[in-house]
């Protein structure tokens, strides 16, 4: 998909402002018969399998991201060739780095922070372990076992004005925050649902949902100015899920919701109620 121009209030956008992903390493992964890819007009032939969850739609990512604001260095750099074998090198010598081992087998998640100059910056923590059934689905129950729950969803009651700034990645996080901030979102495992000002789903503070809906796995389209994620992308080119539009008002209080993300892949949990900030919550399972 070719990347439109930036705006001309992002010719130029704010100092410090940088682009990130963050992604998942993990030896378990190379275990996964999906976990290759083939080579196409938009994505380079990549090192396959990789411990790197989904590098070559994070480096997508990126590009998309540095064309947005015009990062000229990172376009340059991100576009040729090489740039998976760039990236797949920066990542192994960190966990060389920083954890004595190039192919640490544990679970880290890894953010690789892009300025405006070019720069690279990885920086990474350890990350629980997860199912290898967590990564490289093909299709999502709408029923799972209850066992199995990862998430806590909530409905944030204020609107984001969807921008640049909520389709891309990047350092300036505030309207998710202060979305997070509003339903008392301080737990790992809380997710929050952020609306637009047509009340509209866009995203989750942290991942991508997605709603069962007419017998089929419906995540927020682009035109919602929702983040355009790696595990949506994997989600949309498998069939696992299609685009639509999700209502605020029709998100059900007990409803089953799938959440993925470049670190924790699939997972799902449950809307609760909340009745709002400084009151008591209920949560639908009591």
């Amino acid at each position: 998909m070719a990347n439109p121009p930036p705006s001309p209030s992002l010719l130029h956008p704010s100092p410090g402002l940088a682009i990130f992903t963050t992604l998942r390493s993990d030896a378990l992964l190379l275990t996964h018969p999906l976990n290759h890819f083939s080579p196409t007009p938009t994505s380079p032939p990549s090192p396959s399998p990789s411990q790197f969850y989904l590098l070559p739609h994070h480096r997508d990512r990126l590009l998309s991201a540095a064309h947005q604001f015009s990062f000229q260095h990172s376009i340059t750099t991100l576009s040729d060739p090489s740039s998976l074998s760039i990236l797949q090198s920066a990542l192994s010598q960190h966990l060389l780095t920083t954890y004595a081992s190039s192919t640490h087998p544990s679970p880290v998640r890894i953010r690789i922070t892009v300025s405006s100059n070019g720069d690279l910056t990885l920086t990474s923590a350890p990350t629980p372990a997860l199912p290898l059934s967590a990564f490289f689905p093909l299709s999502l129950s709408p029923s799972p076992d209850p066992a199995t729950a990862a998430w806590r969803i909530r409905l944030s009651p204020i609107a984001v004005t969807p921008s640049p700034y909520t389709v891309h990645k990047t350092t300036s996080r505030e309207m998710y925050d202060t979305a997070r901030a509003h339903v008392l979102a301080t737990a790992a495992d809380v997710e929050v649902l952020v609306v637009n000002e047509q009340r509209e789903v866009m995203e989750g503070s942290l991942t991508t949902p997605y709603f069962w809906r007419d017998g089929r796995w419906l995540t927020p389209r682009d035109g919602c100015g929702g983040n355009r994620g790696t595990t949506r992308r994997w989600a949309l080119e498998r069939g696992v899920a299609v685009e639509g539009v999700v209502r605020a008002e029709d998100v059900r209080v007990g409803e089953v919701v799938w959440l993925s993300n470049g670190v924790r892949g699939f997972g799902w949990g449950r809307v609760e109620e909340v009745v709002g900030k400084g009151s008591e919550e209920r949560n639908c399972s009591k």
